[in-house]
C-alpha cells in the first residue's frame, strides 16, 4: 500500500515537474522575464534552460522511479524517493545560498521534497518492519 503512495506521489511530482517547466517554456505569467540579477549568480542564465534541467533530472528521474514501484517487488523505490527529495530539497536551497533572499515557489518546492523524503523513510522502515516480522515468523 505505502509502495503504491510513494510511486504515485513520483509520478505525481514528474508531472509537476513537466507542467511547471512547459509554463517556462511559454513565459507567461512570473516566468515572462528571467530576473536580471540572478544572470551570473545562478547556474542558468534563462527560464528555458532552468525548465529543461528541472524536466531532465527531476520529471524524467521521478517517473522512473513511479514506474519502477510499480513493476519491482523491492523496497528500492523508496530510497529512490529519499534521494530525489534530498536532490529536489538542495535545489530549492540554492537560490537562497547564492542569492541570500527567499522566494514564494521555494516554499512549495521544500514541502513537496520534504514530503517525499519522509515518505521515503516511512517507507524504508515499513518494509524493513515487515521483513523482520516475516523471519521471524519463518523460526
Amino acid at each position: 500500500m505505502l509502495k503504491k503512495l510513494v510511486s504515485s506521489y513520483c509520478l505525481f511530482l514528474s508531472l509537476s515537474a513537466f507542467l511547471l517547466g512547459s509554463y517556462m517554456f511559454l513565459g507567461k505569467g512570473a516566468f515572462a522575464d528571467f530576473p536580471p540579477e540572478w544572470i551570473g549568480i545562478m547556474p542558468f542564465s534563462s527560464w528555458n534552460s532552468l525548465a529543461l534541467f528541472g524536466m531532465i533530472v527531476f520529471g524524467i528521474s521521478n517517473a522512473v522511479a513511479g514506474i519502477y514501484g510499480f513493476n519491482k517487488k523491492n523496497s528500492k523505490v523508496f530510497v529512490l524517493a529519499i534521494f530525489l527529495g534530498a536532490l529536489c530539497f538542495l535545489c530549492a536551497a540554492l537560490p537562497i545560498i547564492l542569492l541570500d533572499e527567499w522566494y514564494l515557489p521555494l516554499v512549495f518546492l521544500f514541502l513537496a521534497s520534504t514530503v517525499q523524503i519522509l515518505l521515503g523513510f516511512i517507507g524504508l522502515i515499513t518494509s524493513k518492519e515487515e521483513k523482520r516480522c516475516g523471519e521471524n515468523l519463518s523460526y
